[in-house]
C-alpha cells in the first residue's frame, strides 16, 4: 500500500481549496548521483539527485522516501551527502550547478534532510565534501576554486588552499586522516596532493601515479594504517606509506577506468567496491585482484555498504536508479520502491480503462513503459518506437498510438508487441499531401506548373500530427494541411472540409464523445461546430494574446473553456463567445500544460511549479511543496474524474486528488520564483 508523498491544504482570500493528495505512480528508478550512510546509524541511508532532492531509506535501501531539496533551483546536482554522528538531524550536502555562472554551495538540514539552509560557499562549484572522524565540527569543502575549511559545523568557512594556485584547485575528491583532522588528502582534475596543518602547507603526492590522472575519490583504509585508496581516469592506485608512494591496481580493463567512487566494508576491511563507467567491480584480497560483479553495461556512480546483518550493498547508478545486495555484491536486485526519479516527457491516459497509463521516458533503459494497475507495475511497451522520434502519444479506443516529430503515426500491435507505422491519407487528403511535396520540391512555391497533376491515390500518411481526439465513431487529427478524419479506427484519413476551407493547418483538436461537437485551433483562430462538422463558427481570443496554441473543454461543461495562448492563459465560461486572461494569481510566463478536475483548473508553467485555482479561473495560488516545485511536461486527466495526473520531468507520475474543502483560511500566494 503506497503512502501518500505529501498532503496539502492550499487557501485563498475568499475562496475554498480543497485538500490535496499526492500519490506516486512511478514508474520507479532514475539517475543517481551520491549516496550516503549515516555513520551512527548503518542501516539509515540518503540519496541525492541532480536536481538538488535528497532521497531517505530508515531500513537500508527496501523503502526511499523524498525528504527535500537543496535549494530553489532544478539543476542543482548533488556530489555529497555527510552526516552529523552527534545528532542524527544534522546533515550537510554539496552541490554544484548546470548553469557554471551560478555555482552550488554548501547547504545544511536541522530535521534530517526535510529542509535545507544555505551553509556556506554560495556560488561556489563544491565538487566534494568530508567530515572530521576525529571532530565532526570540522567540515572540509574542494571547489573549482580551492579547498575550504569550517571549524565549526559550517558556521563560517575559510580558504586553506593558496588563492590562484596553478594546481591547488579543481577539487575532485577529499579524505581526512581519522586520527587527525590536520592531515588532509585531495584529489583535482590533475593530480592528488595532501597537507599535514590544516592547509598552511600542501604538497604533491602523485609519486607512481600517471601524470594527468584526474583523481575521482580517495579512501582511507579503516584497518591499516598508512592505506590509501585512490581512483583516476588512469585507473586505481593503492598507497600503503600515507600516500608517499603509489602502486597502480591491475585486475580492471582500461575502459572501465572512470572509477567515480571506491567504498570498504568496514566489517570485512578486505572487500573493496569500485563504482565504475562499465559496472560494479570488487577486490576481496585488499587490490590484488578484481573482478567486475554486475553487467558491464550498468554506469554505477556511487556504492556504500550498509546495515548490520546481513550487510548490504548498494549502488548507485545511471538510469537503473538503486539495486541492492545481500551477498557480499554478487547478486544485486531492484531497491528503488519509493525513489521516483524519471524524467516523462509524454502521457496518455486510456479513457476507457482507469488505471491504464502510458508514459514516455528520457534517459531511461526502456523507454516507453505502459501501467494497467494504476502504477502499481509498469511494463516496457514493444520494440520499433524510439523516444527521439515521438512528438506525442494518445489512448486511443483501438489502443496506443504516437505522433512523429518528422511526420507520420505509429500503432501499437498488442499480439505482436511491436509499433508499426499507421494510417493512409485518401481522397482529397492524398491530393493535399501530394500538393504539399511538390511545393516542397519546388522551394514551397504556392503554385502547380502548368499540366502537372494532382496525383489523389492513397499514401502513407507522413504528415506532421500535432493533436488526436476521438469521439464514439470518428477520429480525428490535427495537421499542416487540416483536419483529418477517419471512419476506420485510424486505417484511413481523409480532409474533413472546416466551412469553404479544406486545406486550413490546425493546430489542436477536441471533440464530444458523440461527435456532435467539435472545436479546433487553427492558423487563423479558434472554429467551433456543435453538428458534426457540417457548420462552423469562429472564434477569437483577445488580441494581445498573441494567438492560441491548444484549446481544453471541460467535460462537466462543455460552455467552459481553456485556451492556452502565446501570450497567457485565457478563459472562457459562455462557449467561447467571451474570453478572460488568467491572471489573478497566475504568473507572466508561458503555461506548459493545463487540467480540468471538476472544479479545480491546474496549470503547468514553462518556468516550473504548478498554479491551482477552485474558481474556474478567476483566481489562481501557486502549489507548495517539495514535489509541486518541479517542471511539469505534462498534466492531463480523465473525463468525470477528480484526480489530475502530473508527469514531472524529474519524478515520475503523481495522481493529483482533490477531495472535500478544507476549512477556511488564508494564505497568500508564492510569487513565482526566478
Amino acid at each position: 500500500m503506497r503512502k501518500c508523498s505529501i498532503l496539502v491544504l492550499l487557501f485563498l482570500t475568499g475562496t475554498v481549496i480543497r485538500a490535496q493528495t499526492w500519490r506516486p505512480l512511478g514508474p520507479p528508478g532514475g539517475d543517481v548521483r551520491s549516496l550516503a550512510v549515516d555513520s551512527s546509524r548503518p542501516g539509515r541511508l540518503f540519496l541525492g539527485a541532480a536536481d538538488g532532492h535528497i532521497f531517505g531509506s530508515e531500513d537500508s535501501g527496501a523503502h526511499w522516501t523524498l525528504l527535500g531539496r537543496v535549494s530553489t533551483r532544478f539543476d542543482e546536482v548533488v556530489t555529497a551527502i555527510v552526516t552529523d554522528p552527534r545528532n542524527a538531524k544534522v546533515l550537510f550536502a554539496s552541490a554544484w550547478t548546470r548553469d557554471s555562472a551560478a555555482g552550488g554551495g554548501v547547504f545544511r538540514s536541522d530535521d534530517g534532510g526535510r529542509t535545507w539552509l544555505d551553509a556556506g560557499l554560495s556560488g561556489q562549484s563544491v565538487r566534494a565534501l568530508a567530515m572530521a572522524p576525529s571532530d565532526p565540527d570540522v567540515l572540509v569543502a574542494g571547489t573549482l576554486d580551492g579547498a575550504y575549511r569550517s571549524l565549526n559545523a559550517s558556521k563560517s568557512w575559510e580558504r586553506i588552499s593558496p588563492e590562484h594556485h596553478e594546481e591547488l584547485r579543481n577539487f575532485d575528491s577529499l579524505a581526512i586522516d581519522p586520527r587527525d583532522p590536520q592531515t588532509i588528502y585531495a584529489g583535482t582534475f590533475h593530480l592528488p596532493w595532501k597537507t599535514t596543518d590544516g592547509g598552511r602547507n600542501w604538497r604533491p603526492i602523485h609519486e607512481g601515479m600517471i601524470d594527468d590522472s584526474d583523481v575521482m575519490s580517495l579512501l582511507i583504509d579503516g584497518a591499516k594504517t598508512g592505506r590509501i585508496y585512490a581512483s583516476a581516469c588512469s585507473g586505481i592506485y593503492r598507497s600503503d606509506n600515507g600516500a608517499a608512494q603509489w602502486r597502480k591496481i591491475q585486475g580492471i580493463p582500461y575502459t572501465a577506468r572512470r572509477t567515480y567512487a571506491i567504498t570498504q566494508d568496514p566489517q570485512d576491511p578486505a572487500s573493496v567496491y569500485a563504482a565504475t563507467s562499465e559496472g560494479l567491480w570488487k577486490t576481496s584480497d585488499g587490490g590484488m585482484t578484481w573482478r567486475r560483479t554486475t553487467p558491464q553495461s550498468w554506469v554505477v556512480n556511487a556504492v556504500v555498504v550498509a546495515g548490520s546483518q546481513p550487510r548490504r550493498v548498494l549502488i548507485g547508478t545511471e538510469q537503473l536508479g538503486v539495486l541492492s545486495s545481500d551477498d557480499g555484491g554478487e547478486q544485486f536486485q531492484d531497491a528503488n520502491d519509493g525513489f521516483y526519479h524519471r524524467q516523462i516527457l509524454a502521457l496518455a491516459l486510456d479513457a476507457a480503462r482507469p488505471g491504464r497509463i502510458l508514459a514516455v521516458l528520457a534517459h531511461a533503459p526502456e523507454p516507453i513503459l505502459a501501467t494497467d494497475d494504476d502504477g502499481k507495475s509498469w511494463e516496457p511497451l514493444g520494440p520499433g518506437l524510439r523516444t527521439e522520434q515521438m512528438l506525442r502519444v494518445y489512448a486511443s479506443p483501438g489502443g496506443w498510438w504516437a505522433s512523429l516529430a518528422h511526420g507520420g503515426l505509429m500503432r501499437y500491435d498488442a499480439q505482436e508487441k511491436v509499433w508499426q507505422n499507421a494510417g493512409m491519407v485518401i481522397g482529397e487528403a492524398a491530393s493535399a499531401t501530394a500538393a504539399a511535396t511538390q511545393r516542397s520540391r519546388r522551394s514551397k512555391s504556392p503554385y502547380l506548373s502548368r499540366g502537372e497533376k494532382l496525383n489523389s491515390s492513397p499514401r502513407p500518411l507522413q504528415l506532421i500530427v500535432t493533436d488526436m481526439a476521438f469521439s464514439s465513431d470518428r477520429w480525428y487529427a490535427a495537421t499542416e494541411i487540416g483536419l483529418l478524419v477517419s471512419a476506420d479506427r485510424g486505417a484511413t484519413w481523409d480532409l474533413k472540409p472546416i466551412g469553404p476551407l479544406t486545406t486550413l493547418p490546425v493546430h489542436s483538436v477536441r471533440v464530444s464523445p458523440d461527435g456532435e461537437r467539435i472545436w479546433i485551433v487553427s492558423l487563423r483562430g479558434l472554429v467551433f461546430s456543435t453538428d458534426g462538422g457540417r457548420s462552423w463558427a469562429w472564434h477569437d481570443l483577445p488580441l494581445k494574446s498573441g494567438g492560441a496554441v491548444s484549446l481544453d473543454v471541460d467535460p462537466e461543461d462543455e460552455s467552459t473553456m481553456i485556451s492556452i495562448a502565446h501570450n497567457g492563459l485565457y478563459v472562457s465560461h459562455d462557449a467561447g463567445n467571451t474570453w478572460l486572461q488568467a491572471a489573478s494569481g497566475l504568473p507572466d510566463t508561458p503555461v506548459q500544460g493545463f487540467a480540468i478536475a471538476g472544479p479545480v483548473f491546474l496549470a503547468s508553467m514553462s518556468t516550473g511549479g504548478l498554479f491551482v485555482s477552485s474558481d474556474s479561473g478567476r483566481t489562481w495560488v501557486r502549489v507548495p511543496g517539495t514535489l509541486a516545485d518541479g517542471f511539469f511536461p505534462a498534466v492531463t486527466t480523465q473525463s468525470d474524474s477528480s484526480v489530475i495526473f502530473a508527469a514531472s520531468a524529474t519524478e515520475g507520475l503523481y495522481a493529483v486528488e482533490w477531495s472535500g474543502p478544507a476549512a477556511a483560511s488564508v494564505t497568500p500566494a508564492r510569487p513565482p520564483r526566478d
